[in-house]
């Protein structure tokens, strides 16, 4: 679940905070220097900020995908119950021919 949340949560949602925090510095920084425009929340680019979200969560994915787990030809050898102890699977290397 969190690995969920980090690699796809995470990265939809960071988009949206760092606008949040550029919006609430250029509203403090209008405001100090005796602007009336203050740069409005409901007029965001929300569908921007989505689509963002969405390709970084996606280039995250396939990052993963890429770069972990075991090579394909890999054989993979299920847990046993062995003497009441439960040994882990684990993936060995293929024998060469």
């Amino acid at each position: 679940m969190l690995r969920e949340i980090i690699q796809i949560g995470l990265p939809i949602i960071l988009p949206f905070v760092i606008y949040s925090l550029w919006l609430k510095y250029a509203r403090a920084k209008a405001i100090r220097e005796g602007h009336d425009v203050v740069p409005p929340w409901d007029q965001g680019p929300w569908l921007l900020l989505f689509l963002i979200g969405v390709l970084l969560a996606g280039s995250i994915l396939i990052f993963t995908a890429l770069t972990s787990g075991s090579p394909p030809d890999s054989i993979y050898h299920a847990p046993e119950l062995k003497d009441g102890v439960i040994s882990p699977g684990y993936f060995e290397p293929k024998k060469p021919d």
